[in-house]
């Protein structure tokens, strides 16, 4: 019997010890509830404290590993619950945008990449200058850009000039952003990319009735490929006359000889212009006047006198 109260002592002791044990943020995690009714005594606690001026009591509090650990556990648990929301929300839409683009692909199943592009350009909410963020219009963005990227490629296969008469006609009823007529400009822009990417300056200049023709002119086959390759070998041409002394002096005045030839032809005041133009405009004397300018020894280049060695 001795024996059994002693137990009976010791389990006693047990039980008090197992309910005065500090509960930690493990433990509050688990249970949230159990968290907000702690953290709600603690800020009563507070709130009394500061309305008895009670610093000790206050500080107690403040410090309490309990209060800290149900607080802590509240702030995981909303970033858990909202991590968990947000990966709702996105298996929500993901499975909205393949319904979509499901539904997109039976709709224009068997068209050609223009026929595809024209049923895109139906769908007025979706191609408009601020589109919606419907899972409709993210799935017809889809398969727009893959119709773009295989219209594209279909072009380039072509050479330069028949893309561009095929160009012409497709932008000849729908010039709008966006349609085939956009397609198919941005198709000759990255061919004539393509055909310039290793010319040198003498041939890209020749090319330029190509690229720059009258119809053409106000493209970015010309505005930006064109130019960018122009510019790209221009630039090495005015580096090299710039920092070259021998060859910036008899490339100048050979541009000076050029023009005295001109002089002597005694043409008319148009004529003559127009060849002048020409000279101070290409290969190498632009380049040249350039490296003129950049070497900071004027800014008017007539080529009328030679440079001294």
């Amino acid at each position: 019997m001795k024996n059994l109260k002693v137990i009976g002592l010791v389990l006693i002791a047990g039980l008090g010890l197992a309910g005065c044990e500090k509960k930690n943020q493990e433990y509050y995690l688990k249970n949230i509830d159990s968290a907000k009714e702690k953290l709600k005594e603690c800020r009563n606690d507070i709130d009394k404290a500061i309305s008895q001026k009670d610093e000790k009591l206050f500080e107690k509090i403040k410090n309490d590993t309990e209060c800290q650990a149900a607080e802590n556990a509240i702030k995981e648990d909303r970033i858990r619950q909202a991590k968990l929301e947000q990966e709702r929300k996105e298996a929500e839409e993901k499975q909205a945008l393949e319904t979509e683009i499901a539904a997109i692909r039976n709709q224009i199943a068997g068209k050609s990449w223009q026929k595809s592009i024209n049923e895109y350009m139906k769908v007025e909410e979706c191609n408009k200058f601020y589109t919606t963020s419907s899972p409709k219009c993210k799935a017809w963005k889809i398969v727009y850009d893959e119709k773009v990227d295989e219209g594209k490629k279909e072009l380039k296969q072509l050479p330069y000039e028949e893309i561009k008469e095929q160009m012409i006609s497709i932008c000849k009823l729908d010039q709008r952003q966006g349609s085939n007529c956009a397609v198919a400009q941005s198709a000759l822009e990255e061919k004539a990319t393509e055909d310039l990417a290793n010319a040198d300056i003498q041939t890209i200049e020749s090319k330029k009735p190509l690229y720059c023709a009258e119809d053409t002119y106000t493209l970015n086959a010309c505005r930006k490929s064109w130019e960018k390759a122009f510019d790209r070998e221009s630039d090495k041409h005015v580096k090299l006359f710039t920092d070259n002394d021998d060859e910036f002096i008899t490339t100048f005045n050979s541009c000076v000889d050029k023009m005295e030839a001109i002089e002597k032809q005694n043409l008319k005041w148009n004529e003559q212009n127009t060849l002048e133009r020409k000279i101070k405009e290409t290969y190498p004397c632009y380049q040249a006047k350039e490296a003129y300018i950049k070497r900071g020894m004027g800014y008017s280049v007539n080529f009328k006198n030679k440079i001294e060695k």
